[in-house]
């Protein structure tokens, strides 16, 4: 028999990081969109992590990028917890206001689209993975 010719390799191992909070992701928020952010903008504002603005019940509210939001706030959302959900991905200063607005299941549907859209990201499901191109079966 050949001897094993296969190399190892070392694996490195990753710095651990501190945790950070969306908030921490979040620090500046900006107000000075009239229309909202172009799709330009929006990527860069996901890029470096500020808030984006976003109507709710066409109120405006400001809001995380949806690329940063935590697992947290997207189980909320699945569950049904829309105040958990809102606490989590809102400026702490606009929770009050989406308190005060009481969205319809509608209106909370609209802006969750919304977030996505101006963030550049999709609403739609992920495709699962795909078919193996081998075979599977044994001859």
């Amino acid at each position: 028999m050949a001897a094993n010719t296969r190399k190892t390799t070392t694996r490195k191992t990753a710095a651990t990081r501190p945790a950070r909070t969306p908030r921490d992701l979040a620090p500046e928020p900006r107000d000075d969109y009239e229309d909202g952010p172009t799709a330009e903008e929006a990527q860069e504002i996901e890029a470096t992590g500020r808030h984006i603005t976003v109507a709710l019940a066409d109120e405006p509210v400001r809001v995380v990028p949806t690329g940063a939001w935590p697992a947290s706030a997207q189980r909320a959302l699945r569950q049904g917890d829309f105040d958990g959900f809102m606490a989590t991905v809102l400026h702490e200063d606009d929770y009050d206001e989406y308190i005060e607005i009481n969205p319809t299941f509608d209106e909370i549907n609209q802006f969750v689209e919304d977030c996505m859209n101006l963030s550049g990201g999709s609403a739609g499901k992920s495709r699962g993975p795909d078919t193996s191109s081998r075979r599977t079966r044994r001859r």
